[in-house]
């Protein structure tokens, strides 16, 4: 199974957007896959089910942090370099599906709410939304990883 197919079965099984692909990212980057699910959990639903940053996104730049964030304050060049690698990665996603505003991509539910919830369901958006930004966002940081030669396939 590729690592964007098992993103998006811990999708379905009930993990958050954020936790998927974050978690099948770190793996392969040397992190303890309990400890990445953790640590992506409060990512989910735009950010805590507020429908800020789609979780997916969140992830993914969580990955691409571990793997080329600097370890030290005194790293600036570091930290610059990933931020230009996080603005190129939010402009492929973007160009994927027009935005990475959770919200937006849900059709405006508010995660928040019994009905925000129900229509999501109801539109079947986890499955036509949600999992294909999964997917996409776990491909794009794979792109990305190889593209700095950090990951393999």
């Amino acid at each position: 199974m590729t690592r964007k197919e098992r993103a998006v079965a811990m999708h379905v099984a009930g993990s958050a957007c954020s936790q998927a692909v974050f978690t099948v990212l770190a793996v392969d980057l040397g992190m303890d896959p309990a400890q990445a699910h953790r640590l992506a959990g409060g990512f989910g639903g735009g950010i805590g089910r507020t429908g800020l940053t789609c979780g997916a996104v969140t992830g993914g730049i969580m990955a691409l942090s571990l793997a080329l964030g600097a370890s030290e304050s005194a790293d600036q060049e570091r930290k610059l370099a990933l931020y230009g690698v996080v603005a190129d990665y939010l402009e492929r996603l973007k160009a994927y599906k027009g935005t990475v505003e959770c919200r937006a991509l849900l059709d405006g539910a508010d995660l928040w709410t019994q009905e925000g919830r129900a229509m999501v369901k109801q539109r079947h958006l986890d499955e036509s939304v949600c999992n294909p930004m999964i997917a996409r966002a776990v491909e794009e940081a794979e792109n990305i990883l190889r593209e700095k030669g950090i990951l393999g396939v």
